[in-house]
């Protein structure tokens, strides 16, 4: 028997089965968890695939227009693919190397790959004619914007806590760590799979419509699959699932910014995005452990949480899309034609506002059900 105090062996247990042990840092997406057993307790530790870093967000949608959504998938799979990568490589590393060298192996390789791509990524910010603020406060000023960011913020929040609770989650139904891993692994999959398709849909149906509803329906998973999934069967078919609409936000973000502020205020924008995410990034993992609970299903509260926070993001864009369908009544009425004859998806944003007078035709209510490809 232990002479440890039981409160004192209480609090480390805890820590030893918590999601993770460190934050994730600002602009970075910190969708890998690896998870790995060496010797008896389990590693986690936050990690970056080698084109994790968001960098590119800004540049892919200034070479592209109408499809625009799909190139900015295909580049954000990456970040799944590279995270199963991760997952598994991690921990075949640290079960031969130990964990020292498997931090040395991944800085290095993490170094290497993205200073290529640093040298070989080309922007066009002279062309387009970008205003590249580091922090242009005049976009608060605008409500759609604030919209984005609502989406952003309640987004990330569900998303780090999916991330990094999910294989923990795993053990805590009684798998073993290296089933944790391996449904970690999965939801990556998910996500290198599923971003490209959300993308390919999204430039025909409509970014900020499927950005609405991909978030929705993460959401939906969390609440109605992952709150009951109490079998390794389950939880693999939850991982791939929610893995496909999970990472919406990375996805579609910088489409749907240049849908609002235009291709100009593009690095504008994103430059107040990724600052505004360092919050709730932070702070989500935290938030999920003060929610676990001592017995029972101990993530419940963690998950519903997850779950209201992709739909809360989800109504922020519910919002935008009405914001959109008004701008198109606004055009609409400055040229004389009906809604249904102006689409101005892929138009600036700034040539919307120059052409739209007055005030849009219909309700708020009303634009909130109308189907419109926006």
């Amino acid at each position: 028997m232990s002479n440890e105090p039981s409160a004192f062996r209480e609090r480390n247990q805890s820590v030893d089965n918590s999601p993770v042990t460190e934050t994730c840092l600002p602009q970075q997406s910190p969708e890998k968890t690896i998870a790995a057993q060496e010797s008896g307790p389990v590693h986690k530790l936050p990690a970056e695939a080698p084109n994790g870093g968001y960098g590119w967000v800004g540049v892919v949608p200034q070479w592209f227009t109408s499809k625009r959504s799909l190139a900015n998938g295909i580049a954000s799979a990456g970040s799944g693919i590279g995270g199963l990568m991760y997952s598994l490589a991690t921990n075949a590393m640290i079960q031969s190397l130990g964990i020292g060298w498997a931090f040395r192996i991944l800085g290095i390789l993490a170094f290497t790959v993205n200073t290529v791509c640093a040298v070989l990524m080309k922007d066009r910010n002279k062309k387009i004619g970008a205003t590249q603020l580091a922090f242009d406060y005049t976009l608060f000023k605008r409500l759609e914007f604030l919209l984005t960011l609502g989406w952003g913020f309640f987004s990330m929040l569900g998303y780090i806590v999916l991330l990094f609770s999910l294989p923990s989650y795993a053990t805590s139904i009684g798998l073993s760590s290296k089933q944790g891993s391996i449904v970690g692994a999965l939801l990556n999959l998910g996500q290198g799979l599923g971003r490209p398709a959300v993308g390919m849909i999204s430039d025909y149906v409509g970014r900020i419509n499927i950005a609405f509803l991909s978030t929705f329906v993460a959401g939906l998973f969390c609440l109605v699959i992952w709150i009951f999934a109490k079998s390794y069967g389950i939880l693999i078919f939850f991982s791939l699932l929610v893995g496909t609409v999970s990472g919406t936000f990375w996805t579609t973000i910088a489409p749907v910014e240049a849908e609002v502020v235009g291709l100009k205020e593009l690095p504008s924008a994103l430059s107040i995005v990724w600052l505004f995410l360092v919050l709730p990034t932070t702070c989500a993992e935290p938030i999920a452990l003060e929610l676990r609970q001592q017995r029972g299903n101990i993530y419940l509260h963690a998950q519903i949480f997850t779950g209201l926070m992709y739909i809360a993001a989800a109504l922020c864009m519910w919002f935008l899309r009405a914001w959109k369908i008004g701008e198109i009544e606004r055009v609409a009425a400055a040229k004389w034609k009906s809604p249904a004859e102006v689409s101005v998806v892929d138009i600036e944003p700034a040539v919307i506002i120059s052409q739209a007078v007055g005030q849009p035709s219909s309700s708020v209510l009303r634009r909130l059900f109308a189907w419109k490809k926006v």
